[in-house]
């Protein structure tokens, strides 16, 4: 699954406009991806992606699942998100879809088919080892 979780991971990065959450022991990050990454760097399970502003350090082998999931958001709105969540279900990095604005309550049809694009490549392939 290793292999499937860094190329995701690189792809996600290379998204524009996504923000990234890592979320540990009570701490959010939010992480904006604001233009193209200046390294994405895999050593073992250890993954290291720097933008400008900010850089993370995450060990892969913490992941035990990938989901992709449409969830209730923040004032009655609906967040699309992939997770790289630990073995007990703890989300380690989160991936969150852009809204053109934080006011919209929904996706448009070109935003969702984007996360459409990511699930349909990867969903399987993470599930299957393929």
């Amino acid at each position: 699954m290793l292999p499937h979780v860094q190329q995701l991971l690189t792809d996600l990065v290379r998204t524009p406009s996504l923000v990234c959450t890592v979320s540990r022991d009570g701490a959010v990050s939010e992480l904006f991806l604001d233009g193209a990454p200046q390294k994405v760097e895999f050593a073992d399970s250890w993954a290291t992606v720097e933008f400008s502003g900010w850089h993370i350090h995450v060990d892969l082998s913490t992941v035990a699942q990938v989901r992709f999931a449409e969830a209730p958001g923040h004032d009655d709105s609906v967040s699309a998100f992939i997770t790289f969540d630990d073995s007990q279900g703890k989300s380690v990095l989160r991936f969150y879809f852009p809204h053109p604005s934080h006011s919209y309550k929904t996706y448009t049809a070109e935003e969702l088919a984007l996360f459409g694009q990511f699930r349909e490549q990867y969903e399987k392939r993470l599930e299957t080892g393929n």
